[in-house]
């Protein structure tokens, strides 16, 4: 039986595409940025407070993970090169299931960093450790493993007994509680209600579930082959997979821009880079004016060239 297929409408293929590239805006600012905090920033003055597994680094991580996936997307759906008879052939699920791996990592981020006391952020980054070391633990079945997780938890403990009780830097319960903690800030447009309803979007559709059949398709009835059954063709919801990478998406950037912002890094300088690199690698319509990729790196011609 044939894969039924439906074009992307255009509104939808809009959203796909500056999803994609301004993932790479994104990218590019995120990895040619200091490896190191400058003085006084944030993470400089957090690491001094904590200066073992640095806050920074771990943040570095939750970041540059949420950017694999959306550059995953990036590279599909928008490759920086077209052959003449390229077609994309977007399934729903795969879709879903990155939408929910960019946001559930993104997540851990913003709330690391969602807050302006160094102690708290301090607290969040502990408790961000012990959840991996749980799952670390869990993922292996020999014992010595398991063995040599549980001291490095105890060591953490007995570090910061002083300062926090095993209770205040428990692991957090869950990807859930994480992302709709994450969506607290005024400046991020994706609140925690929707958060969730989106993430459980995602994961339904990533696990296979029934339900996601139903809701997050449109299914279109043909011939009644037994009495009450009927043959259906169902085809994924365009407007469906636009909120889900875009909710990914809104996510990744924030806390993309915030890591930055906490590193001290020069934000427009690395912007402004980004853009001009971007520019000049992404591919235009057929017979569109040079000028153009002038514009898009921010710039007249002349000068673009010049700094190419």
């Amino acid at each position: 039986m044939e894969q039924p297929r439906i074009q992307v409408p255009p509104a939808v293929s809009r959203i796909f595409t500056e999803v994609a590239q301004e993932t790479r805006l994104i990218a590019y600012s995120f990895y040619a940025s200091d490896p190191d905090p400058a003085p006084n920033s944030n993470f400089d003055q957090i690491n001094r407070l904590y200066p073992f597994e640095k806050v920074s680094d771990r943040a570095r991580h939750y970041v540059s993970a949420a950017v694999e996936h959306m550059n995953m997307w990036a590279d599909f759906v928008a490759p920086r090169k077209f052959h003449p008879q390229q077609t994309t052939l977007i399934n729903m699920r795969p879709v879903y299931a990155l939408s929910r791996a960019a946001l559930e990592t993104a997540a851990q981020a913003v709330w690391l960093m969602d807050t302006t006391d160094p102690h708290e952020c301090v607290r969040r980054h502990l408790s961000l450790i012990r959840w991996d070391l749980e799952e670390h633990r869990k993922s292996r079945r020999d014992p010595e493993h398991k063995k040599r997780v549980n001291a490095r938890d105890k060591e953490l403990l007995d570090r910061v007994a002083g300062v926090f009780t095993a209770e205040q830097i428990k692991p957090p319960a869950g990807y859930l509680k994480v992302i709709t903690d994450a969506c607290r800030p005024d400046d991020l447009t994706l609140d925690g209600a929707d958060a969730e309803r989106v993430w459980r979007a995602m994961s339904g559709a990533a696990h296979g579930m029934y339900w996601t059949n139903l809701d997050l398709t449109i299914v279109e009835q043909g011939e009644e082959y037994e009495p009450g059954h009927f043959r259906t063709r169902t085809l994924p919801d365009p407007d469906g997979l636009a909120e889900a990478i875009n909710a990914a998406q809104t996510v990744v950037r924030y806390a993309a821009l915030r890591f930055l912002d906490y590193l001290g890094a020069d934000i427009p300088v690395l912007i402004t880079r980004a853009r001009r690199q971007l520019a000049y690698e992404i591919t235009l319509r057929d017979g569109e004016d040079a000028s153009v990729r002038a514009r898009l790196a921010g710039g007249s011609h002349e000068g673009a060239e010049k700094d190419a």
